[in-house]
């Protein structure tokens, strides 16, 4: 028996998806109606040149595209991160806010929503863009000004999403990840906790880098992401019933936090010796996961239930 429910939470599931938005965020943040269920619960399988075997840069690429601390302003309070609008690279054409988009698929990235200091006056909303074979491209951005995708990165982080100037670093990843976005036809699939239990393995494999190079800054921006992703997979589970399994999430959570405070004191055999363990903790979870997962808001129709529950602002 507990094979079997090891074996639906960490099934190896291949291409790859991830959810990447903040459920409460948007509610307390966005207009009303801006959460989508095909959106939360379908996204394009992810192709990635070389599979899943790829670089530390790549990997905290993709971790820093699925993390709202990537971003600022109203988007990383929303729970909004790059994945949001790039599903996996695609352009995520269920994307539509009251008010920003007029047709999902569309938004206006120049609007004082987003940015104050990006308002241009004009309602003007964009077509998402696939971000699918950007390596190829020569020239970036609607108006094609841009001459580099390092250069158009930065100024979707900076410029249109107010986020922070980003460093050399975050930038070299989110290039990297982007360099290795596959041109491929968008396949859906479904949003599944198992793969988002998958995705956190691969994260905290991604953190070995920092704690064997003994780096206590890039540690902790990685465990304040990762952190972040196991959040979003706790809101899912909604139902008072569901304490137990809550309750796991948030003990890898506190985990990762001692992770980064043990690096932060130069306590680096403990902060490997811990990571080790939460990977094993995470790689064999609890069997309350499984038991409450077909009543959680990875099911769409529980999903779509719930939004309409929710009180308008």
């Amino acid at each position: 028996m507990r094979g079997r429910v090891l074996a639906l939470l960490l099934a190896a599931l291949s291409p790859v998806v991830a959810q990447a938005q903040s459920l409460a965020g948007a509610l307390e943040w966005l207009p009303p109606g801006s959460l989508s269920v095909e959106s939360l619960t379908r996204h394009p399988e992810e192709r990635l040149d070389g599979g899943e075997k790829q670089s530390f840069y790549v990997e905290f690429g993709r971790l820093a595209f699925r993390s709202p601390d990537t971003l600022g302003g109203t988007a990383r309070k929303a729970g909004l991160s790059c994945q949001a609008c790039h599903a996996n690279g695609f352009a995520t054409t269920a994307f539509f806010i009251p008010g920003l988009s007029d047709k999902p698929g569309y938004i206006d990235v120049s609007h004082a929503f987003w940015n104050l200091r990006g308002e241009d006056g004009v309602a003007n909303p964009l077509e998402i863009p696939s971000l699918r074979g950007v390596k190829t491209k020569e020239r970036f951005g609607h108006d094609l000004r841009m001459a580099s995708l390092r250069e158009f990165t930065r100024r979707v982080v900076v410029t249109e999403f107010a986020g922070a100037e980003p460093d050399a670093l975050l930038l070299d990843a989110l290039v990297a990840y982007q360099e290795k976005l596959q041109p491929a036809a968008a396949v859906p699939a479904p949003v599944t906790l198992q793969q988002d239990l998958a995705d956190l393995l691969r994260y905290l494999d991604a953190l070995r880098v920092p704690l064997a190079e003994e780096e206590p800054a890039l540690a902790g921006r990685m465990t304040v992401m990762i952190r972040g992703q196991i959040g979003f997979i706790h809101e899912r589970f909604v139902e008072q019933d569901m304490r137990g399994s809550r309750a796991v999430l948030e003990d890898w959570s506190r985990r990762l936090a001692a992770i980064a405070a043990q690096a932060e004191a130069g306590q680096w055999p403990q902060a490997r010796d811990a990571l080790k363990a939460l990977r094993q903790a995470i790689a064999a979870p609890p069997p309350a996961l499984a038991t409450d997962l077909p009543r959680t808001l990875y099911d769409a129709e529980r999903l779509r239930i719930w939004l309409v529950s929710k009180p308008v602002r």
